[in-house]
C-alpha cells in the first residue's frame, strides 16, 4: 500500500526512495482574493484544497500501490479583482515549471494541480506551464480548472445535467464570482468560513451596456462571422468581465448568493472531482494534458519567459 506524504516535512533521501513511476503529487494553487462580504480572500485556495483532498482519495482507491505527496499550497494568481493579491501571469508561469523542472529532475513524472481561479490571464500562464513542461521535459502536469471552468462557463449540457445546475448558478458569467456556486462550494467544503450574512444578500449582475461588454461583443460577433467563432466568443467573455471590473462602485460578488446549499456545492464537487481523477487518469497512461482554456485565443497578449 503507498504512503501519503507531505513534501514540506519530508527529507531529501525519503524523497529519492520514492518509485518515480509510482508517485503522485498533488498541489492547491489560488490567488487571496476578495468575494463579497460573506467569503474569506483564501476561498479559492479552499475549494481547491477540498478537490485536491478528494481525488487524492479516488486516486488512492484505484492505485492503492501509488505514493501521493501533497504540496505546500499557493497563494497566488492573475487577473483578480481589484482589491486582492495579484501577481504577474509571468510569475505564476514561472513558478509552475520551477517546480515542474524541479520534479522532473529528480525523475518524477506526474503532478495534479487543482485550482479554484478564472481570470484568464491566470489560466493562460498555467496552460503555457503544462505544454512547457510536457514538451520540454515528457513531466506531466494535470491542471483540470482549465476545462472544468470552461465548461462552467460555456452550460456545457453534460456538466449541467451532473450537477442539477443551469444559468445563474453554475459559476456561468451571471455566477461568476462568490455568488451562488461558489458560496455553495464554501458551505460544502469549509462551512465554518462562511459568514451568516450570506443569506441576506441581493443579487447582482454584470452590466450588459457598458462600453467594454458592447464593444467587445460586436467585435467578437465581426470575428465569429469572419469564421473566428472561438475568438468571438473569447472577446465576448473578456468584455463581461471588463465590465464588471472597471465599473464603479464594483460589486463583489456576482450572482445570488442568497440561494446557495451545501447540496449544490457537494454536486458541484463531485463534478470537479470526476474531472480532476479523469484527467490524471489519462496522464499516467501517458496522454498529454494539454487544455484550452477561454481566453486561449488572445494568449499572444499573455507573454511568459
Amino acid at each position: 500500500m503507498g504512503e501519503i506524504y507531505e513534501f514540506a516535512e519530508m527529507t531529501f533521501p525519503e524523497l529519492q526512495a520514492l518509485d518515480r513511476s509510482r508517485t503522485l503529487f498533488l498541489k492547491a494553487l489560488s490567488p487571496l482574493e476578495i468575494h463579497g462580504p460573506h467569503l474569506p480572500l483564501g476561498t479559492d485556495v479552499f475549494i481547491a484544497e477540498e478537490v485536491r483532498d478528494r481525488a487524492l482519495r479516488r486516486l488512492r482507491e484505484r492505485h492503492p500501490d501509488f505514493d501521493m505527496v501533497i504540496m505546500p499550497s499557493t497563494y497566488l494568481g492573475s487577473d483578480t479583482i481589484p482589491g486582492s493579491v495579484n501577481v504577474s501571469g509571468i510569475a505564476l508561469n514561472l513558478l509552475l515549471k520551477a517546480e515542474g523542472n524541479m520534479l522532473a529532475g529528480l525523475g518524477f513524472k506526474y503532478l495534479l494541480l487543482t485550482d479554484n481561479h478564472g481570470g484568464p490571464r491566470h489560466q493562460i500562464a498555467i496552460a503555457k506551464a503544462v505544454r512547457s513542461l510536457q514538451r520540454h521535459c515528457g513531466f506531466h502536469l494535470v491542471a483540470p480548472f482549465l476545462s472544468f471552468y470552461r465548461k462552467m462557463i460555456e452550460l456545457t449540457p453534460e456538466l449541467l445535467a451532473k450537477t442539477g445546475t443551469g444559468p445563474g448558478s453554475t459559476g456561468d458569467v451571471a455566477d461568476i464570482h462568490a455568488g451562488l456556486n461558489e458560496t455553495s462550494l464554501m458551505l460544502a467544503s469549509a462551512n465554518p468560513r462562511v459568514r451568516p450574512t450570506w443569506h441576506g444578500l441581493p443579487a447582482t449582475s454584470i452590466s450588459q451596456k457598458r462600453l467594454p461588454a458592447l464593444f467587445l461583443k460586436g467585435l467578437g460577433a465581426a470575428a465569429g462571422a469572419l469564421g473566428g467563432r472561438e475568438l468571438g466568443r473569447d472577446l465576448a467573455y473578456l468584455g463581461q468581465l471588463l465590465s464588471w471590473t472597471t465599473q464603479p462602485e464594483m460589486p463583489t460578488y456576482i450572482g445570488d448568493p442568497s440561494g446557495a446549499s451545501a447540496e449544490a456545492g457537494e454536486r458541484v464537487l463531485a463534478a470537479f472531482c470526476d474531472e480532476a481523477v479523469e484527467l490524471t487518469e489519462e496522464a499516467l497512461t501517458g496522454r498529454p494534458p494539454f487544455a484550452h482554456p477561454l481566453g486561449w485565443t488572445l494568449r499572444c497578449a499573455q507573454p511568459v519567459l
